[in-house]
Order: structure tokens, then sequence, then C-alpha cells
């Protein structure tokens, strides 16, 4: 029996709150320290690498990888090279998304492709600061996910490297702050 398109967003957020109060046990029980001990610090930052490549593909696995790299800055891996780790790997890892609506373009046809090109003219008349602002900010500040903009922009042919630079510079601000948020704020969330 195939569940309707509601229930799969039910399953899906249950299953995310699941992940995060089963991640919020784990720091109760085991310091990141210790955990980041156990990882080794060379390690941390190749599976969060790793990690972020899975969450990239969002389409096939909703991975939470932020919690890992909350945890292992608060645990004394380097903010900023979780961050850059991170960040590469998300990008890697939504070149997915925009591969699907690049191929995808062979089969729509239409009304929808109509618009595709006509949102495609409009974004080829505005400044490229403009579009890179947008972009950066975007997968900078959103907790939405990147395929709204990597699928779209795949299906209009636009130019790869235009899309992927301001949202890989995004992704590696977006884990920063999640990093500095564990380095300097796990203390006030998880007080023993």
């Amino acid at each position: 029996m195939a569940l309707s398109e509601k229930n799969k967003k039910i399953f899906g957020a249950v299953f995310l709150i699941a992940i995060f109060a089963f991640w919020i046990i784990i720091l109760y029980k085991i310091p990141p320290t210790e955990i980041v001990d156990k990882v080794g610090v060379q390690n941390s930052y190749l599976l969060v690498f790793v990690l972020a490549i899975i969450g990239g593909i969002s389409i096939l696995f909703p991975l939470p990888y932020y919690l890992v790299v909350f945890t292992f800055a608060a645990g004394g891996s380097n903010p900023i090279l979780l961050a850059v780790m991170a960040g590469t790997g998300v990008a890697v890892g939504d070149s997915t998304s925009y591969l699907v609506g690049y191929s995808g373009r062979e089969i729509l046809t239409g009304k929808p492709m109509v618009i595709f090109n006509k949102i495609y003219e409009w974004l080829s008349k505005k400044p490229k600061w403009m579009l890179f602002s947008f972009l950066y900010a975007y997968t900078a500040i959103s907790p939405l996910p990147n395929d709204l903009i990597n699928v779209p922009m795949g299906f209009m042919r636009f130019p790869y490297f235009r899309l992927v630079i301001p949202m890989w510079l995004g992704n590696m601000t977006f884990n920063l702050i999640i990093a500095l948020s564990g380095m300097y704020g796990f203390h006030l969330f998880f007080i023993k």
C-alpha cells in the first residue's frame, strides 16, 4: 500500500524529529569532546564532508548533517575547516539536483518549458551581482533545501558555475554559523 503525499510529509517530519531527539539524547550522555576523541579530529572533517554530500542529495536522503557539524565544533574541531568541508560536501551533493533538472528538461514540454524560458530570460537581464547575492543569501541563511533552486536552474540550463559558486560560499557561511554555535553555544543548550 502506497503512502499518500500527506502521510509521506508527516512520516518525513516525524523521522527528522526522531533524529533530533536521538542526537540530543546522545549529547546528554556523551560529551562532544569524547565523540571527537573517538572519531579523531582529522577524521571529523572527512566524516562531515561525506555526510554533507549525502545531505546535499536531499532528494533521496534527508540527512541533517549539520548536527554533526555542531557536535564536532563543540568537541574541539576547527569550525572553519568544518564549514569548508561541509559547504563543499553540500555543493557536491546538490549538484545531483541540478543534474536532475538539467536532464529533466528533455522530458519537459509545453507551458512549464515556456515559463522556465521566460524566467531564464528575465534572470539573464539582471546584473550578475544581484543573482549572486540572492543565491549566496538563500544558502547562507535559509533553512529550505537548495533543491528548490538547483532543480529549476538545471531545467533552465543556467550555467553551472554561476550557480554553484555563490551557493558553495553560502553553504560554507551557513555551516560556519552552525559550527560557531556549537563551539560557543553548546554549554548554553546542554547544561549538566
